[in-house]
């Protein structure tokens, strides 16, 4: 599932086998501050949303502690306060994203969103082909990726 190589960087790849409406596997995280305790949870991948975002029940786990507060806007349009907390992120290929912020909410279905300050930090890319969702990261990004370009149909 996890490669690393000079050309591929670190990269992980999940499937699913139908069509998938919600983009979602297991992570790792732990605290950055005081690194005691390490929970597999199931995150969710967000392209719609700024940043990640963890539910309260797994900073009290986590022992996280503060760093700050933000404003953020939820889905109905509300600003509403909201933790800062430092963590470090392992993707399914183990590698470790340090001392990313986080806020805290009530992600659905999941016990953290990640959002798009994870995701830019390399490739991503979704297929639904044969029935069957996929979606691929890869860190750092490598190449850009333009369907148009290398494509044999002509764009639409």
């Amino acid at each position: 599932m996890s490669e690393k190589n000079s050309t591929q960087g670190y990269c992980f790849t999940a499937t699913f086998n139908s069509i998938s409406r919600v983009l979602h596997n297991e992570v790792e995280l732990e605290s950055a501050i005081n690194p005691c305790v390490k929970l597999k949870i199931k995150a969710l991948w967000d392209t719609g949303a700024t940043n990640s975002v963890i539910r309260p029940e797994l900073a009290a786990k986590l022992e996280l502690q503060p760093v700050g507060k933000v404003l953020i806007n939820t889905p109905s349009g509300k600003d509403v306060p909201s933790n800062v907390y430092f963590v470090n992120l392992y993707l399914p290929n183990h590698v470790a994203i340090p001392k990313i912020p986080v806020l805290e909410g009530i992600p659905n279905n999941c016990d953290m969103l990640i959002g798009m300050d994870v995701i830019k930090l390399g490739d991503f890319a979704v297929s639904n082909y044969n029935g069957k969702t996929t979606f691929s990261f890869r860190m750092p990004s490598m190449a850009m990726i333009d369907f148009v370009k290398h494509s044999y149909l002509i764009p639409i």
